[in-house]
């Protein structure tokens, strides 16, 4: 496909809170100073109390006397008295008031430990068409221009922090291997793998990968050729894995973007006169048709269900190597297509040269995109460039 007139593609872990410890239960049986001084003084005086009671009671004070109000003789008493010795007071306790057990304290929960994430990768792959290479994205930037790439781009004044440089920013200095060919379809993806696994098997032992997989645009957005059909699509994509699967160094990684959301564009192409205008431009009627050229009800029908069908089978790639590779740590992949969608665009996402391709703008929310969807998001990065 002439990139001139097709351009391509497609596109697009942090950290849990830490959970705080549960504060310590209050302990309702503490007492203030006060109220621990008033206790003492109310357990001695009951205990002086009792003392006096018991001393008059059990002989401490003289004997009974005659009452002044009793005038009747008393009876002569009879029989024989038993010696007497002193009574010793029995002294009753006062009962004193046992102190509330403390609670068992609850223990300190651990802070659950932020993820880690994965080594920096020793190489940086592209696999993709136009919008890996940053085609066209105005018209003083025609073709392509890797510099300003989402993915590879160096540029340091363009906006676009891409993956290379957030790398870069962390302290990595991955190799680059730019396999992404404009134009391209599900196709060459197999040559691009080829490319990208040689340069791999090249890395010292323990190094390892991050390939970022970016295709089927060119085979969507394919007027006037025929789209591609899904069933040779889910093959070709299949053919492109097996290679990286074998071929890349363990612990390596693969980002899956999905296909761009060319409904969502063409909705925002529609709502914006200069992009309406320009699409409607005889040059342009077989640009991505039914999406921004020409369409009909039973092409936009058919449109959709074959994207919907290449997304599932992105996905079933990447979930297939999770199931398999991904629990013993040799490869894993990530696809969400809810980030990696494009459908975030603006129209000022879009560049002006077609409002097919992602503009400067449109590259920024691709690196952005990327890097959120994926395992070092929560590495802190330098402010991004302006």
């Amino acid at each position: 496909m002439d990139p001139n007139s097709t351009g391509r593609d497609r596109l697009p872990y942090q950290d849990p809170a830490v959970p705080t410890a549960a504060p310590r239960p209050r302990l309702a049986s503490r007492l203030t100073g006060r109220q621990r001084g008033a206790m003492a003084t109310a357990m001695i005086g009951g205990a002086i109390v009792v003392i006096v009671a018991a001393a008059a009671v059990g002989g401490f004070l003289p004997g009974p006397r005659e009452s002044h109000f009793d005038s009747a003789p008393r009876p002569p008493f009879s029989g024989s008295v038993a010696p007497t010795s002193p009574t010793t007071p029995t002294l009753t306790p006062t009962p004193t008031m046992s102190p509330t057990p403390l609670p068992t304290p609850l223990p300190t929960p651990s802070p659950t430990p932020a993820p880690t994430a994965p080594p920096l990768p020793a190489l940086l792959g592209a696999v993709g068409d136009s919008y890996s290479q940053a085609w066209s994205v105005s018209p003083q930037y025609l073709r392509d221009h890797t510099q300003f790439s989402w993915v590879i781009g160096t540029d340091k004044g363009d906006g676009v922090f891409s993956i290379l440089e957030r790398f870069q920013a962390l302290g990595g200095s991955p190799t680059v291997v730019d396999a992404a060919t404009s134009g391209m379809k599900m196709d060459d993806a197999p040559r691009q793998a080829d490319a990208v696994v040689a340069a791999a098997s090249k890395l010292a032992p323990g190094k390892t990968a991050y390939v970022t997989f970016e295709l089927g645009t060119n085979d969507l957005c394919a007027s006037p050729d025929f789209m591609t059909d899904p069933a040779s699509f889910a093959a070709q994509l299949q053919t492109a894995i097996s290679t990286l699967r074998t071929g890349l160094p363990a612990g390596s990684r693969i980002l899956m973007l999905s296909v761009p959301d060319f409904p969502h564009f063409r909705d925002i192409t529609q709502a914006d006169p200069a992009a309406k205008a320009l699409l409607a431009l005889p040059a342009n009627q077989y640009r991505c048709e039914p999406y921004l050229g020409l369409s009909n009800p039973s092409d936009i029908a058919k449109a959709h269900d074959y994207l919907a069908r290449y997304d599932a089978s992105l996905e079933a790639a990447c979930a297939d190597i999770n199931a398999h590779e991904g629990s013993t740590g040799r490869l894993r992949c990530t696809y969400n297509s809810a980030v990696l969608a494009d459908s975030d665009f603006t129209i000022e996402d879009l560049s002006t040269y077609d409002y097919f391709h992602p503009s400067l703008s449109g590259q920024r929310k691709m690196a952005e995109d990327a890097w959120t969807a994926d395992a070092w998001a929560s590495l802190p990065l330098p402010t991004p460039p302006v």
